[in-house]
């Protein structure tokens, strides 16, 4: 017998273990790693102590950022595959690529304005 409270009880475990599970970025010079969960929380920060041979803060601090922002990408783009994979819902899917598309634009609007171009 096919018993529904079961499998929302097992979609409902396999969806906290991919929202737990870790995705982890690392710069370009491989000198930082991030570590994120698919809710956007950062869990982990490497910075190898080679990085302050040729000291940099701003150079060091963007490459935090956008280390920082792929790893919180990157954790939510492998959530949602699990996801999709999990429940087999394109439409899920898509709903979910379109607020990530959102919130890398406001990202890279948020960027363009620190760095002073917006319109001044």
């Amino acid at each position: 017998m096919y018993d529904e409270s079961e499998q929302a009880h097992r979609l409902r475990e396999l969806i906290l273990e991919v929202v737990q599970r870790p995705f982890v970025a690392t710069s370009a010079d491989k000198m930082i790693k991030v570590t994120a969960v698919a809710s956007g929380q950062v869990v982990g920060l490497e910075i190898d102590p080679k990085i302050y041979r040729n000291p940099n803060s701003a150079g060091l601090a963007r490459n935090i950022l956008e280390t920082l922002n792929r790893a919180i990408s990157g954790a939510a783009g492998m959530h949602l595959e699990s996801l999709q994979q999990i429940t087999g819902n394109d439409s899920f899917g898509q709903l979910m690529q379109g607020a990530t598309d959102l919130v890398s634009e406001l990202i890279d609007e948020a960027d363009d304005f620190r760095r002073g171009s917006h319109g001044a």
